[in-house]
């Protein structure tokens, strides 16, 4: 973990993220898609820097679908943390990160869960109209624009 303290979000003197580009790098790393700790973390730190900025970013969005890709339930919270970091974020970050999992899987660790953030995921997740079909299908696109 001390090695990470270099990917921390941290907010400069001239309110921007003075290492952002240090994540930039890592994320772009072939060796971090396998590293889900290191996911987890960098995804942590996209959500922290996405709520003191506005917009999505390219690498908040790279980071939590390279997060997605791991299909953990668990992980619906960190993307719930980027989805909800600013108002334009919650616009781009797209809902089929958070049922990454699966669709039924998803709902059932969120009702279970006692998460701070539990009612406002789990309203968020019954408004939406999704299947498991809808979620491989996304997965596939964004496959594809993330190889460009």
């Amino acid at each position: 973990m001390k090695a990470w303290q270099r990917l921390r979000y941290e907010r400069a003197q001239d309110g921007e993220d003075a290492n952002e580009a240090a994540r930039g790098e890592v994320l772009h790393d072939e060796r971090t898609r396998d590293d889900l700790p290191l996911l987890r973390f960098l995804v942590e730190q996209e959500a922290l820097c996405r709520a003191n900025s506005q917009g999505l970013g390219e690498q908040a969005a790279l980071a939590g679908f390279l997060l997605a890709e791991h299909r953990q339930v668990e992980d619906v919270w960190r993307h719930h943390a980027i989805k909800r970091a600013n108002f334009d974020a919650g616009c781009a970050y797209d809902v089929e990160h958070l049922f990454a999992a699966g669709v039924q899987a998803t709902l059932d660790h969120v009702r279970a869960s006692d998460h701070p953030d539990r009612d406002d995921v789990l309203e968020l997740l019954l408004r939406q109209h999704l299947d498991e079909d809808d979620v491989e299908e996304w997965f596939e696109h964004r496959r594809e624009w993330f190889e460009a």
